[in-house]
């Protein structure tokens, strides 16, 4: 008997992933959070915390975001590693030591540093808007504490706001900057007009509940995200040699997870899940200087990486003025430990942390 062979509808156009974050310019959301789905519908998840490296570049110079290996458990201790979480200590440990010399120069190089290899963590979650557009929401703890809070508030009152139906919609909103900012979620209610019993009408807030219909359902099979493969996860060892072995390990290493990827998914199931851009995390520190960052690679388009908040910019380093000796001086040569710091290669200054010696 002759195997039937599955065909499918052609795609002309390349299709593009909704992303809701967070923006300079947008504060604020109107969402709806999707139930668990696909490898965690089972397990009834709906969002997944990732802590994202981000700095790493292969040869074509485009970014290559990953999943941080380190895993703590709930006693507070280190179980797994992370040689990019180690290396960012250190430097912030040294820029420390330079704010105590009052080394501007070492301070500036010591952000940029800290800007370029951070990492940005977030709940990630499968959203609705009310346009109707799927997509990826991701909301730091805060926030996700405040959509937590109200869940359990309409729980309470018999409401599931995150199931197939009857479910509701939020209002993620952002106010303040840096360490002082605030986020709060509260339940979408749309304004109605009712009889007021006395031949009049007034105005109130009721609620908007919402269910999945068959026209969503078709929409998640292409728009929604498998949440436990955002980015490409690393082990501890595979890490190392990203950060020892740079570009060259990067082609090896997350070329190698992009094609077991690609093979996972063929081309006549669901479309592989796309990355989202990735909003550069501030650094745990101040930001000096401008930073041109590179673009991060997103299975199959180019987005630019946001730069994040300059939340202290360290002052210029004043020009040292030279003069000429005629006859030397037998003494021992005075030397700047910091000297030309700006000059060195990302791999010299990452020694020079390493051991201490600026």
């Amino acid at each position: 008997m002759t195997e039937q062979v599955k065909l499918g509808k052609p795609k002309y156009e390349q299709g593009t992933k909704n992303y809701f974050t967070f923006k300079k310019d947008q504060n604020t959301f109107i969402l709806r959070v999707l139930p668990p789905m696909g490898n965690l519908a089972d397990a009834g998840k709906w969002s997944v915390y990732h802590r994202v490296e981000f700095g790493h570049v292969g040869t074509d110079t485009k970014m290559k975001p990953f999943l941080s290996p380190r895993k703590v458990n709930y006693d507070g201790m280190v179980e797994v590693e992370s040689i990019s979480h180690t290396r960012r200590e250190g430097i912030k440990a040294q820029l420390e030591q330079a704010k105590l010399a009052g080394n501007a120069q070492l301070q500036e190089q010591c952000n940029l540093m800290l800007r370029k290899y951070n990492q940005d963590a977030k709940h990630y979650m499968n959203v609705l808007d009310l346009q109707g557009n799927v997509g990826l929401f991701k909301i730091g703890h805060r926030g996700y504490q405040s959509l937590k809070a109200e869940i359990e508030r309409l729980r309470s009152e018999g409401v599931d706001p995150i199931g197939v139906a009857d479910a509701r919609f939020f209002v993620f909103a952002r106010s303040g900057k840096g360490r002082d900012t605030i986020y709060t979620v509260t339940e979408y209610k749309q304004k109605r007009n009712m009889d007021d019993g006395q031949g009049g009408q007034i105005q109130v807030e009721a609620p908007f509940p919402h269910s999945i219909n068959d026209a969503i359902m078709g929409k998640l099979a292409t728009d929604a995200f498998e949440l436990d493969k955002v980015y490409p996860s690393v082990t501890a060892e595979e890490e190392t040699r990203i950060v020892n072995e740079g570009a060259v390990a990067v082609d090896a290493i997350l070329g190698k997870k992009k094609k077991q990827e690609a093979t996972a998914n063929p081309a006549s199931s669901a479309p592989a899940q796309e990355a989202a851009p990735a909003e550069q995390a501030p650094a745990q520190e101040a930001v000096g200087g401008n930073l041109q960052q590179p673009t991060a690679e997103v299975a199959g388009e180019t987005v630019n990486t946001a730069t994040g908040e300059i939340l202290e910019k360290a002052p210029a380093q004043e020009a040292v003025a030279t003069t000429t000796v005629e006859t030397p001086v037998e003494t021992a040569p005075v030397t700047n430990p910091a000297a030309g710091v700006a000059d060195m290669s990302e791999e010299e200054f990452f020694k020079k942390v390493q051991s201490g010696n600026f």
